[in-house]
């Protein structure tokens, strides 16, 4: 599936603030076969936002996600998850839990299984009360937990926030362009030796007489 130009920017968020693929992509099912090209390394291990499709290794060296924006999928605990730095070039995962893996901080695309012994208190998952690591910064478990409580907020001005929020232009200076162009001051010159009206001149050498004969 090609996209012109104007697709390779972050897509439009839809009124609310969420982007109009998150949620396919949360739907998808990875770790499959690609039907397009054999093993080995074939698994679809990748998501092209663009194209609203999971992709293999090979479909991205073929060129045919060329230019597109391509989340790489990983497992954690037999979960799909992302890199959180990656997925934050996309959302906002602010207050998600993320996890160490092989040395890699990751959030799980939905929750991790639990037991009813790790669920419900203040220290639970606002949506599937599991139990969070850290729910001093944190509130969900997973992307697909935030993404149902943004859906159930009633007031879209309060968070939950999903989408990216674009920081505001530094204020103007009250300076005008020709007070900001004008060149800095130049410093006192210091008396100079080069012959003028206020310098000395070297002091000629001590005349000697000649000696008498």
């Amino acid at each position: 599936m090609s996209s012109s130009s104007s697709d390779q920017d972050e897509p439009a968020a839809q009124p609310e603030g969420k982007p109009e693929w998150l949620e396919p992509f949360l739907q998808r099912t990875y770790f499959g076969s690609c039907e397009i090209h054999g093993p080995p390394r074939n698994e679809l291990n990748r998501y092209c936002i663009d194209c609203d499709s999971p992709a293999c290794l090979h479909c991205i060296d073929a060129g045919t996600h060329a230019q597109h924006r391509v989340l790489k999928i990983y497992r954690h605990v037999y979960k799909d998850a992302v890199l959180q730095s990656d997925m934050e070039n996309h959302i906002d995962c602010s207050m998600i839990q993320a996890y160490r893996s092989n040395r890699k901080l990751v959030i799980v695309l939905n929750p991790l299984p639990h037991s009813s012994s790790q669920t419900g208190g203040d220290t639970a998952c606002a949506n599937c009360t599991r139990k969070l690591m850290d729910p001093r910064a944190n509130r969900y478990c997973s992307i697909a937990c935030k993404v149902e409580v943004f859906n159930k907020k009633p007031n879209r001005s309060e968070p939950p926030f999903l989408a990216l929020r674009i920081p505001s232009p530094p204020p103007s200076s009250s300076t005008s362009p020709s007070q900001s162009s004008s060149p800095a001051p130049s410093p006192p010159s210091s008396p100079s030796s080069d012959g003028g009206p206020n310098s000395k001149r070297p002091r000629k050498g001590v005349p000697h007489r000649a000696p008498l004969s």
